[in-house]
């Protein structure tokens, strides 16, 4: 009901949802669910030298703020998240809010919010234990224990060698990944009523080579280790709500093939507080709060140690007239405030929303707002013989404004909405001036178009074979336009004009399978199109459940990522895994 009533386009995926795509991790079930599109540089993910997957809404890069339990974990040194690292038997949901949130959210909320939910301890004492086998020596497996106050997992990932995830057609070399070995761990609990301890932690190794055609040079090498913590204190009732909350990320880089070069040791660094009050006064539903957030990093490599602190109070107010129009109108004020020496920000963000209930299936919706990024450290200060940063970028800031439907049956879920999204002085990679490349502030920066999402029961009503009942269609994608200008006010493409998911699934207690196929084209910078279909299938035994799935059914080239343009001066692209078959066991007791 409350997502209904929201003046936003908003999808709300549960955590049984997400392991009926199949996927390996959560950045993988993300980019299945649709309506995100996808970019990677590594196998599973993983990121390559600092280079991190990511998924983007609408076309719009670095535009997604990505939260646990409502705290920001993106670094302030490359906006990175890699939720690569968290296996999906840790997520309770996943809530994506797209369009311009920064309200409530956080200033860079720019596109829209992932916000990942954990798991909340059980009342009840249960053990669950999974494991999955596949080809290119895919291992998955879990443990976790659920009891009274807290629940504890284990997860390990495995990935034997990959051969070229990346080419690079004009300098003519190639890179292979080393074996991926990945562990996940986590703790919830609720030491009292009310109160929530969360703790996230990762760790993986790997290894990238490159190699030359020809062996026109010898290879290089490089050892890479990856640690991630997150860790929050949060206090929640259905009127208060204050957390605190920290993230530590750091990166282990070490070029073996030339031992004269010094290891990089790349540090991310957050903590905050957030809380927010909700009361109602008179016929007004007002909810007010703050949010202070310390974000550094240290590249000791690249730039050193840097920091800011991003401090907002903000507030909602709402109220519902003639029982049917609701308005929403929401202001933050958002300071960034730099170290010594460095630009400090002020930006006032305001938003504004319409729900109207036009029958009890039928809402339409309308909203307008404001959002605001600060340039993250990788933007400014970056030195690298391929990528430098710019000192004297502006921040970016823009508006976003949606309408659309929301209608419920029995038979028949839609979500449609028109947007338009506007910006000034976007960031972006400045491609037209050679290596080594830079960033700039764009020209004219704007997307429009259409985003959707429905499910179909077709069976539901009034048919004879109660099986058919529990077949579903169901679809998610937007159509948009993503412009830019360059420095010479040449208009350009930024990211793809149509993804698209579309699957059928039959859901039983005894048996689930789900057929689903991922859709991208129009790419920017003359990337491939691509549609890739999956497969998953869950069968329940006399004891436990038996899994089987295939990712990438007729083993398509996926380009999840480079720069295919003719002039462009390093022809490059990065693949995905090729077709995996897995097969697997679960057991809860």
């Amino acid at each position: 009901m409350e997502e209904r009533e929201s003046p936003r386009f908003v999808t709300v995926v549960s955590s049984d949802e997400l392991k009926e795509t199949g996927a390996n991790n959560l950045v993988d079930a993300l980019r299945r669910v649709g309506g995100l599109s996808y970019s990677a540089f590594g196998a599973m993910g993983v990121s390559h030298g600092g280079m991190n997957s990511s998924v983007s809404i609408r076309g719009i890069k670095d535009g997604e703020l990505v939260l646990i339990n409502g705290a920001p974990i993106q670094g302030a040194a490359g906006h990175a998240y890699d939720l690569n690292t968290i296996p999906i038997d840790q997520i309770e949901r996943i809530e994506i809010m797209k369009g311009a949130a920064s309200t409530l959210y956080g200033a860079d909320a720019m596109s829209g919010v992932i916000n990942i939910i954990t798991k909340k301890p059980r009342r009840v004492t249960a053990f669950k234990g999974s494991v999955e086998f596949g080809n290119e020596s895919y291992h998955n497996h879990s443990v976790s224990a659920f009891l009274p106050g807290f629940n504890v997992g284990l997860n390990y990932q495995h990935l034997g060698n990959q051969t070229e995830i990346s080419r690079s057609f004009t300098k003519k070399y190639r890179y292979d990944q080393d074996d991926i070995d990945k562990y996940a761990w986590n703790l919830n609990a609720e030491p009292m009523k009310n109160l929530y301890l969360d703790y996230l932690g990762s760790y993986y190794e790997t290894g990238f080579e490159k190699h030359y055609d020809g062996n026109a040079k010898p290879y290089e090498g490089t050892d890479q280790e990856h640690q991630k913590n997150f860790a929050n204190l949060r206090y929640e009732t259905p009127t208060f709500s204050a957390k605190a909350f920290g993230t530590y990320d750091e990166m282990q880089r070490k070029e073996y093939t030339n031992p004269g070069d010094p290891k990089d040791r790349n540090k991310n660094y957050n903590f905050g507080l957030n809380g927010d009050y909700r009361f109602r006064l008179f016929d007004w539903q007002i909810n007010v709060g703050s949010e202070w957030v310390y974000r550094g990093a240290d590249y000791n490599n690249k730039y050193g140690e840097h920091h800011r602190n991003d401090v907002a109070p903000f507030l909602q107010v709402k109220k519902t007239f003639r029982e049917r129009l609701t308005a929403t109108l929401g202001a933050r004020e958002q300071f960034v405030l730099g170290e010594s020496g460095t630009d400090d920000y002020d930006r006032f963000l305001p938003s504004f929303g319409l729900t109207y209930k036009a029958t009890d299936a039928l809402n339409l919706f309308a909203n307008a707002g404001k959002a605001f990024r600060a340039p993250d450290f990788n933007d400014l200060y970056y030195e690298s013989t391929f990528l430098v940063g710019n000192p004297n970028l502006k921040p970016e800031e823009g508006w976003t404004y949606e309408a659309g439907v929301k209608y419920d049956d029995d038979m028949f879920r839609l979500r449609l909405s028109g947007f338009y999204m506007t910006y000034k002085d976007k960031i972006e990679l400045d491609r037209s001036r050679g290596y080594p490349q830079t960033y700039m502030n764009a020209g004219d920066y704007e997307s429009k178009g259409v985003e959707w999402e429905f499910g179909v029961n077709p069976f539901v009503r009034n048919f004879k074979q109660v099986w058919m009942r529990d077949i579903s269609v169901y679809a998610a994608g937007y159509w948009a336009d993503p412009t830019a200008e360059d420095p010479d006010g040449r208009e350009y493409q930024t990211g793809p004009k149509l993804q698209t998911s579309l699957g059928v699934n039959y859901l039983s207690e005894p048996l689930v399978l789900d057929l689903n196929s991922q859709i991208l084209t129009s790419r920017e910078r003359d990337l491939d199109s691509y549609s890739v279909l999956n497969f998953y299938g869950k069968c329940r035994l006399r004891k436990g459940y038996l899994t089987f799935s295939v990712d990438n059914i007729f083993d398509e080239e996926v380009q999840v990522y480079g720069d295919l343009t003719e002039d462009a001066s390093n022809r490059y692209a990065y693949y995905e895994v090729e077709r995996l078959f897995k097969v697997g066991y679960e057991i809860d007791f």
